[in-house]
């Protein structure tokens, strides 16, 4: 009995310190474009100079997914997301002291190798402590800490940006901040997180070499599987709007609309998908249980095509007027809310029962490694 209720108690902790590092690690992937317009100014770079630092930490974290799934496999994930902590926060910190263009990318750039480490090993650590009845809400509630990492890091970047204190611009402090809170995150994982596999003698038995042989057969077996090959080409297809959509902070105020009305908009944006997240694990374990070969495929249909319709309105419908920002923020929280349910109520929950447990790191990697290429 006692034993059980540690292992509750353990598993209990472990996913709300995986839900907290997801807050982290989303807030500090989306500061940088929060304040794109104020480091554009301080460096002298032009809109697509820093849409070329995005990409500079998008190529760097999809080349460290090798590297995430081999920490992943010989170490205790939990370990593997607190080192994942501490190196995106260092990197983050050289963000906020660099002084010129060249010092931002090399930053931008190291920050994608704290970012690789995590997110794969996030994902297989909700997966392996959740069962087929709660893993879609599990995956719901961790798109959500997500989501409001987004807006929490979104937000305070564009409210901070046009202030100073003791002469330090907004913006270099906001990446400070998130840097010092990243490290006490990375503490906590590192001090109470477990990870369910427990202790494993097969990384001290096992070479590295055989290990990465293993990595490739798991590789292999993971992108040999039809139903992972469809996840993964929805997948990229559905990428590409996201991806976008990083820049809505800055057309918004290129529209006109000033820094509070542009937090505003974007943090209900936001604060939607969190909801439609949710929305979509809780309802995709329902329909599942009604419809088990299709409900939560429907439920992902409806969701993508409801992306084109309310895209267009978005950009081709709607005047560029800061005049008219209820408009654009309603339609900003409808599109917000409809597009964000692929993820938890089906792609990870399908890519995970498809495949024996042992390989869900290694899934997740792939998943990432593809949607970032």
């Amino acid at each position: 009995m006692a034993r059980d209720s540690d292992a509750a108690a353990r598993r209990r902790w472990t996913l709300v310190l995986v839900n907290l590092a997801s807050v982290l690690e989303k807030a500090d992937e989306v500061l940088l474009p929060a304040v794109y317009k104020e480091v554009g100014a301080a460096l002298g770079a032009s809109p697509t100079a820093l849409g070329s630092l995005t990409l500079c930490r998008a190529l760097v974290q999809t080349a460290c997914y090798p590297l995430a799934a081999y920490a992943s496999a010989r170490h205790d994930r939990a370990r593997v997301v607190a080192v994942g902590a501490f190196l995106w926060a260092a990197a983050t910190f050289l963000v906020a002291v660099s002084g010129t263009f060249l010092q931002m990318a090399i930053s931008r750039g190291l920050n994608g190798i704290g970012l690789a480490l995590v997110i794969p090993a996030i994902n297989s650590l909700v997966a392996d402590y959740t069962d087929d009845h709660t893993r879609g809400a599990a995956f719901g509630w961790l798109q959500m800490t997500c989501n409001l990492g987004s807006i929490l890091g979104g937000s305070f970047g564009v409210l901070l940006a046009p202030v100073a204190f003791l002469g330090v611009p907004g913006w270099r402090l906001a990446f400070h901040a998130v840097a010092a809170v990243s490290v006490a995150v990375g503490a906590l994982m590192w001090l109470f997180a477990a990870d369910p596999r427990g202790k494993s003698s097969k990384a001290a038995a096992t070479s590295a070499t055989d290990e990465a042989k293993e990595l490739l057969r798991e590789a292999r077996r993971v992108l040999g599987v039809p139903t992972f090959q469809i996840i993964v080409a929805q997948g990229i297809a559905g990428s590409i709007p996201w991806s976008a959509l990083n820049f809505s902070a800055m057309w918004l105020e290129l529209v006109g609309f000033t820094h509070w009305e542009t937090s505003v908009i974007t943090g209900l944006y936001l604060f939607a998908t969190a909801l439609g997240a949710l929305f979509g694990g809780v309802v995709g374990d329902l329909v599942a249980r009604r419809f088990p070969n299709a409900g939560r495929i429907a439920l992902a249909q409806i969701s993508s095509a409801s992306a084109l319709p309310l895209g267009a309105i978005l950009l081709l419908a709607l005047p560029n007027d800061p005049s008219t920002g209820v408009v654009h923020a309603v339609v900003f929280f409808i599109m917000g809310f409809a597009i964000s349910w692929n993820a938890s109520s089906t792609n990870k929950y399908d890519a995970h029962r498809i495949l024996h447990c042992k390989y869900s790191t290694t899934l997740y990697v792939f998943l990432c490694f593809i949607a970032h290429c």
